[in-house]
């Protein structure tokens, strides 16, 4: 895999780029982040966490929680640390004139794309947790350390919630479904990523999702936070996954198209608004970065859907 966590997939080309807001892209279900270095400039600096475990063959006891707590301190040290090599771009602040804050976009791919939910909701807590910090050692709360998240931008992710699921859903096994390697692809590569989709789907069993402060119970917010979910830009795949017919009964679908012809993948049901705009790309959730054409209309989808975000952020203020 990568030494760095975060992994620095694009770095800023221009001035106006390095000011861009900074997007961070968690992995999908099988734990890497080599589909995000298909996707063209996106005229900012973009991350990749992966999932730590893929190679140690260790596993988040804790769930999707633990993942994200994990990953919110991944975050917080290259959004704050002095070193600019290594990937980190302490620099880029989003364009926020606030020295302790940051401003930060989320999201990922499948599995990236949910647990980006749990990680928003984590920051708040670190951002009430800061405040309050600032204030017992005698300084104004502003002065504290505060992270922005301006949305998330999902990649063909569902709402993992079962109870959320078509009373008509029919699950196919994942045996089902035809993975698709590369020529090249190794067999422990194949191994340690069946291993991380296997524990994805133990984890998000058990998911509690999290729930959301009113805005007068959350004094940590500023003017331009709702109290909600962040927004979010939904990318969402056209079509279902080819299953093995002779594996499959009768309107039996993958799981990742269980909530397909719901407009917003079932978002809606988690909570109303969430989801801002969703723009359609060709493919099915499985296929989505393994053409250049493809990959192409991702990158479109995620530029315009950062640059969507900002300027919600930015009407706000």
């Amino acid at each position: 895999m990568f030494r760095q966590n975060p992994n620095l997939i694009q770095t800023p080309l221009t001035p106006i780029s390095t000011s861009r807001t900074p997007l961070f892209l968690l992995h999908d279900g099988g734990g890497t982040i080599f589909s995000y270095y298909c996707l063209s400039d996106l005229h900012r600096p973009v991350y990749g966490l992966f999932n730590p475990c893929y190679s140690s063959k260790s596993t988040f006891e804790g769930g999707i929680p633990e993942m994200a707590k994990t990953y919110l301190r991944y975050i917080i040290d290259t959004l704050y640390g002095d070193d600019q090599c290594n990937g980190k771009v302490s620099a880029a602040k989003g364009g926020n004139p606030k020295e302790g804050e940051r401003d930060l976009i989320l999201g990922g791919w499948s599995l990236g794309g949910m647990v980006s939910v749990e990680l928003s909701r984590q920051i708040l807590d670190f951002n009430t947790g800061e405040a309050a910090k600032a204030q017992a050692a005698g300084k104004p709360k502003e002065n504290a350390r505060k992270l922005n998240v301006l949305g998330i931008v999902m990649i063909d992710s569902m709402n993992p919630n079962q109870q959320h699921f078509p009373q008509d859903a029919k699950i196919a096994s994942p045996n089902a479904t035809t993975m698709q390697w590369g020529p090249h692809t190794k067999p422990e590569t194949k191994e340690a990523v069946l291993r991380c989709f296997h524990e994805a789907r133990r984890m998000l069993s058990f998911w509690e999702m999290p729930t959301w402060p009113r805005l007068e119970e959350q004094e940590a917010l500023s003017e331009r936070e709702t109290g909600g979910p962040p927004p979010v830009v939904l990318l969402k795949a056209k079509e279902n996954v080819p299953l093995q017919e002779e594996q499959v009964k009768e309107g039996e679908v993958s799981r990742t198209d269980v909530q397909r012809k719901d407009a917003t993948l079932g978002w809606g049901k988690y909570h109303e608004g969430m989801v801002r705009k969703v723009m359609e790309v060709e493919g099915n959730h499985f296929n989505l970065f393994t053409e250049e054409k493809r990959a192409e209309i991702v990158t479109r989808g995620v530029r315009e859907g950062c640059e969507l975000l900002e300027g919600l952020w930015k009407q706000r203020a």
